[in-house]
């Protein structure tokens, strides 16, 4: 499976750690950047690069870092066909998959340690879409609509430069 990763400045400690932890389990790593630290990189440009990501292809899930995981999840999750939620537990990242079908998990450097983000990063790659028989089939259907109605929504991503300050 192929993963698309991103980050700006302040997410990059968690981006790097996890492009060793999931080289290391098997997966293909996509870095839409940023590539290093030595200059500020606007969240916008990552989040869209992320988005074209999985519009294209590219990659099957992303994995997006920021200072909050906010500005990370707003900006990838506005293109279409994009589900981006920041999650700061292991629970909630295994569970924006399972009950909302979410393709990018978001998370913040200032928020969870790299070795958190690594389990989060597990959890949410394990999880699959609706796998929860004890849950009323009513209700999965009702996820299933939902994610239709909210990845049906949004412009397609472009490939983007990535933008600094200056």
């Amino acid at each position: 499976m192929k993963i698309a990763l991103g980050s700006v400045v302040k997410g990059f400690i968690l981006k790097s750690a996890l492009s060793e932890h999931l080289k290391a389990r098997g997966f293909e790593v996509v870095d839409v950047g940023c590539h290093d630290t030595s200059r500020f990189i606007k969240y916008t440009s990552v989040g869209e690069r992320i988005a074209h990501a999985l519009q294209s292809g590219a990659a099957q899930l992303a994995i997006n870092c920021c200072g909050s995981g906010t500005g990370a999840s707003l900006s990838a999750g506005k293109f279409k066909g994009v589900s981006a939620v920041s999650c700061e537990s292991v629970k909630s990242a295994r569970l924006i998959r399972v009950v909302n079908g979410a393709n990018c998990l978001c998370m913040g450097e200032d928020m969870v340690t790299p070795e958190l983000a690594c389990e989060m990063a597990d959890a949410f790659i394990e999880a699959e879409f609706c796998d929860a028989p004890a849950i009323d089939q009513a209700v999965r259907d009702f996820w299933a609509e939902a994610r239709e109605e909210i990845e049906a929504k949004g412009p397609d991503a472009a490939e983007r430069e990535l933008e600094g300050l200056n």
